[in-house]
């Protein structure tokens, strides 16, 4: 887009971009107020010029000269509507925030996108962003900088690229290309280098893009093939393919390589399923048990690392030759093959407790069927929980491996019999659970038992958690705000507080995920820390608190 299209990019139009129930806005213009004296000196007459054309306070008739607390509320209602004010606003902020300034500026110049800045002397901003690709590049700072709050490094991001996330339709980029060539003289120098050039770029990327077509296509068929002929093996190892497709991968994820190790993935299938599993007798057993040690070595090392690719937010995984490494040298030195299926310590024990039965029964197999049947249960038992171990997974012990959670109101039933003593549920008269239709009850499962486990240990002192927004987010993709507006929660006080007896919790923590008005992909779950009852109480589940914008 040009810099002389679309009169909505004035600064207030940044405003609209925040959710305005997680006092961001009110965050942003706290900081910029009370960061006048820490700014440049143009940065700061800007500020105080638009305070005193656009804010009134009784009693000062240059009103940038009225305490801050005074500004606050004035200077919140009118910077969504002075396009000045918004800018200055956004100027003082961002250079109060110079170190996450810093690393975006940074950020764009790896991307060969020179930092520009706004255009202050028209009060607006230089173009717009595609929305995905913003929350992309915002996803990949928070990545390698978790110190940083997610809505700052997402503001900050439009202050130094000068851009906002836009509505544009890909088909109107492509317009305006066409319409700038045809604009063109035809004695134009861009005709004679610039334009060959980018024309030829353009059928490289349809060569490309025509080869990741095929890449796909190919991927998905591989996918389907694997996961309906391999589906007992996949359940055994408890991984679930039902995500997995070209259309899901990353953005940072390699089609090709992708392709290659799902090709691997089968073949590696394919060997592992004779002997999945366990022999009819002893002796076969013991030869089998070190192949299958091997092909799980490599096998749930591999699909782990496709399965982060089919995410939004990637870590790079560990290669398939360092696991295989790192598998080894967890090993005995010395161990024969058949015990490397175990953990030392869980085999020493179990051969010692079996050791002597085995050599009896190996006489006497014929009389001792049932005993050997019993033993290879056993072995089983143990195999299982090595796998377990070597997957890394953490699956909900006893029945509630095998709980459905079907909605929101069976993961609020779920988490209340199992966590009585960490969290108690005092939902207020505006939450909505059983009848809520969230889509991804699953997720608000596991956000609950983020709150009884990670969250409750940080509170009782039991473990770290210095960043309560990047550990949720690797749990279920939530986020985590630690604050709320004061000023919408005292107008709204029945949304944002509840009572246990005679005692009122404000309802100042809240994770959730969506910022739309539709229920099925929404949710906010608001909570407090009893110190006294070491409990996490929750007093809101729902789509939405309410606020003036809502």
């Amino acid at each position: 887009m040009s810099d002389t299209d679309a009169t909505y990019l004035g600064f207030t139009a940044i405003f609209g971009f925040m959710d305005p129930e997680n006092g961001h806005i009110e965050t942003v213009v706290k900081r910029a107020i009370d960061s006048r004296s820490k700014v440049s000196t143009d940065a700061r007459r800007l500020l105080n010029s638009a305070i005193r054309e656009y804010i009134k306070v009784d009693g000062y008739k240059n009103t940038d000269r009225a305490p801050a607390h005074y500004l606050q509320e004035p200077v919140l209602k009118a910077v969504t509507k002075s396009d000045k004010l918004a800018g200055a606003v956004l100027q003082v902020w961002a250079e109060s925030h110079d170190a996450l300034c810093d690393v975006v500026v940074k950020h764009l110049d790896n991307l060969a996108m020179p930092a520009k800045y706004p255009d202050f002397s028209g009060n607006r901003f230089r173009g717009t962003w595609f929305s995905d690709a913003w929350e992309c590049e915002t996803n990949k700072i928070l990545e390698r900088h978790g110190e940083f709050d997610k809505d700052d490094v997402a503001l900050m991001l439009c202050y130094v690229s000068g851009k906002i996330p836009g509505d544009q339709k890909k088909d109107d980029v492509l317009a305006q290309g066409l319409e700038y060539l045809r604009s063109l003289p035809p004695n134009a120098p861009q005709w004679e280098q610039e334009i060959p050039d980018f024309v030829k770029t353009i059928q490289d990327v349809i060569e490309t893009k025509k080869a990741q077509y095929k890449q796909a296509n190919e991927l998905d068929t591989l996918i389907a093939e694997v996961r309906d002929v391999f589906s007992s093996e996949l359940k055994f190892f408890q991984k679930d393919l039902a995500s997995w497709s070209a259309a899901h991968l990353s953005l940072d994820a390699n089609l090709s390589k992708v392709l290659q190790d799902t090709q691997k993935v089968q073949s590696l299938l394919t060997e592992y399923r004779p002997i999945h599993k366990p022999a009819p007798v002893l002796v076969e057993e013991r030869e089998r048990r070190p192949r299958r040690a091997r092909l799980e070595n490599r096998l749930l090392p591999l699909i782990d690392r496709i399965d982060q690719f089919m995410s939004e937010s990637h870590t790079p995984p560990i290669e398939e030759e360092q696991q295989s490494d790192i598998s080894t040298k967890q090993q005995p030195a010395q161990a024969p093959d058949d015990q490397r299926a175990f953990s030392e310590v869980d085999y020493i024990a179990l051969k010692s407790e079996h050791e002597k039965e085995i050599e009896s029964l190996q006489g006497q197999l014929h009389k001792r069927q049932d005993e050997i049947e019993k033993l290879q249960k056993e072995t089983e038992r143990w195999r299982r929980y090595y796998i377990e171990e070597a997957s890394k997974e953490t699956a909900t012990a006893g029945e509630d491996e095998d709980r459905v959670i079907e909605s929101v109101n069976d993961a609020v039933v779920l988490a209340k019999e199992r966590f009585d003593d960490e969290l108690l549920f005092q939902l207020n008269g505006k939450s909505r659970v059983e009848d809520n239709p969230f889509k991804h009850p699953k997720a608000v499962w596991d956000a609950l038992q983020w709150l009884a486990t990670t969250y409750y240990g940080a509170r009782m002192g039991e473990r770290s958690l210095t960043n309560p927004d990047v550990s949720i987010r690797k749990v279920c993709k939530w986020w985590y705000k630690g604050h709320q507006s004061d000023i919408t929660m005292n107008k709204y006080e029945d949304w944002y507080t509840t009572k246990v007896g005679n005692k009122i919790y404000w309802l100042h923590k809240h994770i959730g995920t969506g910022s739309n008005k539709d229920a099925r992909y929404t949710i906010r779950v608001a909570f407090d820390w009893d110190k006294s009852e070491e409990r996490v109480v929750i007093g809101f589940i729902g789509q939405h608190q309410q606020t003036d914008a809502t």
